[in-house]
């Protein structure tokens, strides 16, 4: 509506009886608005309580299901074909001092290649992946909720960025 204002048009609903550029026409929109808004954000609240609880319980909450996993009936299930990378990436790391770029030239150097999912189509294991695998908790039997957090830029309308928090939700899972 404010960007139609903005051009100097006005909405006029002839079944509603609403006209945006009669004064009643503004109250009725924003009284609608606001309640519009109220029963959004009742909606996402219950939603995260949910997702909440569901992290509690230690079940996985959605998205696809991390390198080495993979999902049936909602749970979490080892892959073995991909698992076998997360554990010599896993014993690269406890065992050796080379660092997550080491670990992917150990990896390609051996033949070790990410087979190919619905999310990603690189076949190499690239030092970013690595850190990622590493500081993951499902790959120490937990559940994590609230790992990042997506914060408002301040000075914009519509633009967010993804942040890191220090403190979340672990559950065994």
């Amino acid at each position: 509506l404010q960007v139609m204002q903005d051009f100097g048009v006005n909405l006029v609903c002839v079944e509603d009886g609403i006209d945006s550029s009669k004064d009643a026409g503004k109250l009725m929109i924003s009284v609608l608005s606001a309640v519009a808004e109220i029963e959004r954000e009742n909606i996402r609240v219950q939603t995260m309580e949910g997702r909440i609880q569901k992290a509690r319980e230690g079940r996985w909450n959605g998205g696809f299901a991390p390198y080495g996993y993979r999902l049936v009936d909602g749970k979490l299930i080892i892959n073995e074909e991909e698992a076998e990378a997360i554990r010599v990436i896993y014993d690269q790391y406890v065992h050796t001092d080379i660092g997550a770029n080491g670990i992917a030239k150990y990896l390609e150097n051996h033949g070790i290649r990410k087979i190919p999912r619905q999310n990603g189509k690189n076949p190499l294991f690239d030092a970013h992946l690595i850190r990622l695998i590493l500081k993951n908790p499902v790959y120490c039997g937990k559940i994590a909720y609230g790992r990042r957090k997506t914060e408002k830029v301040r000075g914009t309308r519509n633009e967010y960025k993804l942040v890191e928090q220090d403190n979340y939700l672990l559950a065994e899972g």
